[in-house]
């Protein structure tokens, strides 16, 4: 089982104040005891001067039965265990104890070793040596020595049968017994260790108040924190209300989870930043992947244009030619039969077709050789003015209204305006016929772009499913009817803006229109895009 901060502080503290304690209330008894001994021996010889002189009348009346009497009236007293008057020569004389009357003591041992121990017997005892503490039978008792030396009033009694010159008569020996002392000694400690039990689980409830306010709260709000941040929540903060250790803590735990928010943003804003990029340069990376592959194919439609073309132009050339000399001859001839005037139309049709496929073959051979031009700076501005004009009556009898939103700021760029006046019209033209019926827009914008110039040409027309947005720069593909294109401009369109080393993007879906933008680059083509190939 884990402790808190709190427990263990009061473990401690407890433990530290027990060993205090312990040695404070040994000391104490300590000191009592021996206070309560010095006060014992003072009261002891006090009872035994007492002793003394209640038996003194007696003894200078040698009145032995009123000496027994006095000793056993006192003997009454509950401290008193036994009081004995022993003579000179070591025989008990008197004794609250009758039995031991008259037997002698070992001058060596017992109460006689005080004044029989030295040379010369004093006739008072030195201060500690009046009383002696000793046990028997398991109980403590405290012995009181008093010499009863001969004085001057003795010698001269009456009664008196000791001479002058005897200084010492014997000793009173009274037994003190020391249980109801012992006792209240003991009922002293026990209060004492009460009280101090009391005061260390005072002082430990305190320091446990104190502690678990001011140590455990702060600390459990900090796991708790912590706990939150751990799961995510970078938001958590800690009152930062004292100015201890513990307030620095707090105050260090949220500017740290302060800079480890402000880092989750700065990351969360980086990868959406990088998410964002990601995409962009994705979709970027497709645009090229598809144009690479327009150009692949439109590499290897140019080549197979241009080996169709070369192979049928002359047959087509000596068709038409045929034709038209047939014609000519028999148009020589006045008088001509029915069958022969419409043979002659049969020939004219014939001609008529093969001078279109002729066209059609010329269409292929644009198409499929990169010419080079006449390439030089240019406004693109004027030529955008000059093929709406060009196509403004075709756009008038579709009933399209053309709008320009063309840009002042526009750079010079490098390019053949022929051939980028051949594009725009190829636009708007497809732009009017996709309108069909009438009230759209065709609208023109140009501007400043990155590294050179983007003409848009939007309509308002019907738009192009994904699936014919795919084709639509393929040679040969068109959604018009039969006998009315060939899906050659949009081809010839891409073939022209490549030429340049520029760019054209389609944006369109049903509905909302198609919208062509074109880039052509202010520095122009390299030099191989400007050389014709045969």
């Amino acid at each position: 089982m884990k402790l808190s901060i709190s427990r263990k502080v009061a473990l401690l503290l407890t433990a530290c104040l027990l060993v205090i304690f312990s040695g404070l209330t040994w000391f104490n008894l300590v000191i009592q005891r021996r206070a309560v001994m010095r006060i014992l021996r003072t009261s002891g010889v006090q009872v035994a001067g007492l002793v003394a002189g209640a038996t003194r009348d007696g003894m200078l009346r040698n009145n032995r039965e009123l000496i027994q009497t006095t000793i056993d009236t006192l003997a009454r007293i509950p401290s008193v265990r036994r009081i004995r008057i022993i003579r000179k020569g070591g025989e008990i004389a008197f004794s609250t104890d009758h039995a031991e009357i008259g037997r002698r003591l070992d001058p060596q041992t017992g109460p006689c070793v005080g004044c029989h121990g030295r040379a010369r017997p004093p006739t008072v005892l030195p201060p500690g040596e009046e009383a002696y503490v000793y046990a028997t039978d398991g109980e403590h008792y405290l012995g009181i020595t008093q010499v009863i030396r001969n004085r001057p009033d003795c010698s001269t009694a009456a009664c008196h049968v000791h001479p002058a010159s005897e200084r010492l008569l014997g000793t009173l020996y009274v037994d003190l017994g020391l249980q109801p002392f012992q006792a209240i000694l003991m009922e002293s400690a026990t209060q004492m260790i009460v009280a101090g039990l009391l005061g260390i689980l005072l002082i430990v409830t305190l320091l446990f108040t104190a502690t678990h306010k001011m140590v455990r709260r702060p600390v459990q709000k900090l796991i708790v924190e912590a706990q939150r941040i751990a799961a995510g929540d970078l938001s958590a903060r800690v009152p930062e209300s004292s100015g201890d250790e513990l307030g620095a803590l707090a105050r260090q735990f949220n500017i740290m989870a302060r800079d480890l928010e402000t880092a989750r943003a700065e990351l969360l804003e980086w990868g959406a930043t990088l998410e964002q990029k990601t995409r962009e340069k994705t979709e970027e990376l497709r645009r090229a992947q598809e144009q690479i592959l327009q150009v692949e194919k439109m590499a290897s439609l140019g080549k197979l244009a241009a080996v169709v073309a070369h192979e049928i132009n002359n047959p087509l050339a000596s068709v038409v030619t045929y034709a038209r000399l047939i014609i000519r001859r028999l148009k020589q001839h006045e008088e001509l039969s029915e069958e022969c005037r419409e043979n002659m139309q049969y020939l004219e049709t014939i001609a008529g077709e093969a001078e279109r496929c002729g066209e059609i073959v010329a269409q292929l051979l644009s198409f499929a050789r990169r010419r080079g031009g006449e390439f030089a700076p240019l406004d693109v501005n004027p030529v955008v003015e000059k093929a709406l004009f060009l196509v403004h009556h075709k756009l008038e009898m579709n009933g399209v209204e053309a709008v320009k939103r063309l840009a002042d700021d526009l750079p010079p760029v490098v390019a053949d305006e022929n051939q980028v006046l051949q594009a725009l019209m190829a636009l708007l033209i497809n732009a009017a016929q996709a309108i069909e019926d009438g009230g759209g827009q065709v609208i023109l914008t140009t501007r400043r772009a990155s590294g050179g110039v983007e003409i848009e040409v939007a309509d308002t027309g019907p738009g192009m499913t994904p699936e014919v947005a795919a084709h639509a720069f393929e040679p040969f593909f068109t959604t018009k009817p039969q006998g009315e294109g060939v899906g050659l401009g949009l081809s010839l369109v891409y073939g022209i803006v490549e030429r340049h080393g520029g760019r054209i993007d389609l944006d369109t879906a049903p509905g909302r229109g198609c919208r062509f933008t074109l880039f052509f680059p202010e520095e122009g083509p390299g030099t191989d895009a400007r050389e014709e190939t045969p």
